[in-house]
C-alpha cells in the first residue's frame, strides 16, 4: 500500500511542473500562486465539510500551520510559479528530485538521532551538489537565456522550502497530536490563500477573465487539487509510515514525469547536461538514502 501511495504522490507532484507551465504564460506568478491555493482550499473547504471535521485551532497552537503553510505551500508554490517563466518543466522536475538531499541535511540538524551524518552520506551531498551545477551550468554561462539563471535559483528556494517543511512536519505536526491533522491542513491552506492575495493584490494587476480559458482553468485545478491538496494528504501519510527522509525519496520520480510531460505535451527534449546532471543527482541520492549499518 505505501508504494502505491508513493507512485500516486510521484505522478501529482511530477505533473505539477507541465501544469504551472500552462497557467504562468497567462497568468502573473503571484495570482497564479494564488488561484493554485485557492482550488486547493476549496477541495478541503468540501472534502471536511462532507466528513464533518472540527477545523477548530486554540491561538496558542496556530502558529504551526502557519509555519508549515509558508514552507510548503506560499513560498514553494510561489517560487515554482516565478521560476517556470524561464525554464522547462524538467529543470523544475530535476531540482524538486533533490529535496531528499535537503530534507537529509534538516533532518539531521533538526531531527537528531532519526538522520546522522557518516562519510557516504557527506560524499552524497557534495555529489548532488555537483548535479545542480551541471544542470545550472548552461545559465551560469549566460548564454542565450540568461533569465534561466533566476530560474534555477528560483527552483532552488522551491527545494529548500519544501525540504525544511517535510522535516518541520514530521516535528511539529505529525508528532504533535494536540490539534488534528485537518484542522492543521485547512489552516495552512486559508493562511496561504490570505497572504498571496494581499501580495498579489499590491504586487501584480488583476487578471482579465478572458485569460481563464479551459486550457488555463483545468492546469489550475489539476495543479491546486491534485498536485497540491491530494499531494499534501499522500505526503503526510507517507511521513507516518515511512519519516521525513524516506518519503522525500519519492522525488526521485518526479523528474522522470516532468521530463515525461516535456515530451509528450511541449515536445521538448531533454538537454544533455539535464541528463547528466539527473544521473549524478540520482547517485547522490542512493548515497544519502544509503541504510546505515548497526554497530
Amino acid at each position: 500500500m505505501s508504494y502505491l501511495l508513493a507512485f500516486c504522490l510521484a505522478l501529482c507532484w511530477g505533473t505539477a511542473f507541465l501544469a504551472t507551465k500552462n497557467t504562468v504564460e497567462v497568468l502573473p506568478p503571484y495570482w497564479n500562486t494564488f488561484f493554485r491555493v485557492l482550488a486547493g482550499l476549496l477541495f478541503f473547504i468540501i472534502l471536511y465539510g462532507v466528513q464533518r471535521k472540527d477545523l477548530r485551532i486554540s491561538l496558542k497552537q496556530i502558529w504551526r500551520p502557519w509555519v508549515i503553510g509558508l514552507l510548503l505551500i506560499l513560498l514553494p508554490f510561489a517560487a515554482l510559479s516565478w521560476s517556470q517563466r524561464f525554464v522547462a518543466p524538467t529543470i523544475g522536475g530535476i531540482f524538486n528530485g533533490t529535496v531528499p538531499i535537503w530534507s537529509f541535511l534538516a533532518g539531521a540538524i533538526l531531527l537528531k538521532g532519526v538522520d546522522r551524518f557518516t562519510w557516504r552520506r557527506a560524499a552524497g551531498v557534495l555529489i548532488g551538489m555537483a548535479g545542480l551545477l551541471t544542470i545550472m551550468w548552461p545559465s551560469l554561462t549566460l548564454g542565450d537565456n540568461p533569465w534561466a539563471l533566476y530560474g534555477c535559483l528560483g527552483f532552488l528556494v522551491m527545494a529548500w522550502s519544501y525540504a525544511l517543511g517535510n522535516v518541520l512536519t514530521k516535528k511539529i505536526m505529525v508528532d504533535d497530536t494536540s490539534t488534528t491533522l485537518e484542522a492543521n491542513t485547512f489552516h495552512q491552506y486559508l493562511f496561504s490563500a490570505v497572504v498571496l492575495l494581499a501580495v498579489a493584490f499590491c504586487l501584480e494587476p488583476v487578471p482579465q477573465a478572458a485569460v481563464f480559458s479551459g486550457k488555463v482553468l483545468l492546469s489550475l485545478v489539476w495543479a491546486g487539487v491534485m498536485s497540491s491538496a491530494v499531494a499534501f494528504l499522500l505526503m503526510v501519510a507517507l511521513i507516518k509510515r515511512w519519516g521525513a527522509t524516506r518519503m522525500a525519496s519519492v522525488t526521485y520520480f518526479t523528474p522522470v514525469v516532468a521530463m515525461a510531460g516535456d515530451v509528450i505535451h511541449l515536445g521538448r527534449m531533454p538537454a544533455g547536461n539535464e541528463l547528466i546532471g539527473l544521473g549524478i543527482i540520482f547517485i547522490s541520492l542512493f548515497l544519502i538514502q544509503k541504510p546505515v549499518s548497526a554497530k
